[in-house]
């Protein structure tokens, strides 16, 4: 049922974003990769800061690909992957903690929206690097090459 849900949430950021026709099931497919690969973290008994980590450095490495072969910018279709994941029920209730006064559960519920957060910063970080690192390297022998 998550899978189901993280299709058609991916599929309203896909429209929200007015990402092209031709390209949204590009980004529906990442939202249910991450989904997927989130899924089977939680079954492998994974700590809270992995089970968002991997299936964003999963997810950030399709969407390079897909950008490249599709000739698009990445955002376009990272946004919509890992939407998924994002902790917005953690933050609500993290927020309602902090509005009803109960400091001990804001604390909690605070620091692991904080993780999941982190684990999603750190894995787009990662594999945006990694990627930046190669393309700048292929262009630099490139242009090495056209010189002699």
């Amino acid at each position: 049922m998550m899978v189901i849900t993280a299709i058609i949430g991916t599929l309203g950021f896909c429209l929200l974003f007015n990402v092209k026709k031709d390209k949204i099931i590009y980004g529906v497919i990442g939202g249910t990769i991450s989904t997927v690969i989130y899924l089977i973290c939680i079954k492998a008994g994974m700590d809270l800061f992995i089970q968002n980590f991997i299936p964003t450095v999963v997810a950030t490495i399709y969407t390079e690909i897909v950008a490249r072969v599709v000739k698009a910018p990445t955002t376009v279709f990272l946004f919509p992957a890992i939407i998924p994941l994002t902790p917005g029920g953690s933050l609500y209730y993290t927020m309602r903690a902090i509005v009803d006064g109960d400091m001990a559960e804001a604390k909690t519920v605070g620091k692991q929206t904080v993780v999941i957060a982190l684990g999603i910063a750190l894995g787009v970080l990662l594999v945006s690097l990694l990627f930046s690192q190669f393309a700048h390297r292929k262009a630099h022998q490139n242009t090495r090459f056209a010189k002699k």
